[in-house]
C-alpha cells in the first residue's frame, strides 16, 4: 500500500508557521519553519535542521480554520518524525513529515 493510500485525513497544502523542537534538546532553542501542507494528522514542512526518522518532535502551531473548523489559539503537538526526504540539491533543505501522537490545547485564562 502506498503513502497516498494509507493517509485517512485529507491533506491542504498551506503555508502556516511553526515552531519545532526535538524532545531530547528541551535545553536548545526551538527552530522555526512553515508548513508545506497540513491535516489534523500531521504536518509537512522544509527545514536545513536534520532530524532523524522515528525521533520525537514537539511542534507549536496554530491550527488553520480550514483544518479544525473554528478558530484556535496555538497548539502544542508531540509526533514523531514519520519521513525525511532531501529536496533540491546537496546541502539544501530537507522535508519533514511528522505524525502528530498526541497535542495540548491551552485554555483560556479567566
Amino acid at each position: 500500500m502506498s503513502e497516498q493510500e494509507r493517509r485517512t485525513a485529507r491533506r491542504l497544502i498551506m503555508k502556516v508557521p511553526l515552531r519545532f523542537r526535538p524532545m531530547q534538546e528541551t535545553a536548545n532553542p526551538e527552530h522555526e519553519a512553515a508548513s508545506m501542507n497540513i491535516c489534523n494528522h500531521g504536518v509537512y514542512f522544509a527545514t536545513d535542521r536534520k532530524l532523524p526518522e522515528g525521533g520525537m518532535i514537539q511542534v507549536h502551531l496554530r491550527m488553520p480554520r480550514e483544518v479544525v473548523g473554528e478558530d484556535v489559539a496555538e497548539w502544542c503537538f508531540t509526533g514523531r518524525v514519520a519521513h525525511v526526504e532531501l529536496l533540491g540539491p546537496k546541502g539544501g533543505k530537507l522535508g519533514v513529515g511528522v505524525q502528530f501522537l498526541y497535542y495540548e490545547v491551552p485554555r483560556p485564562s479567566l
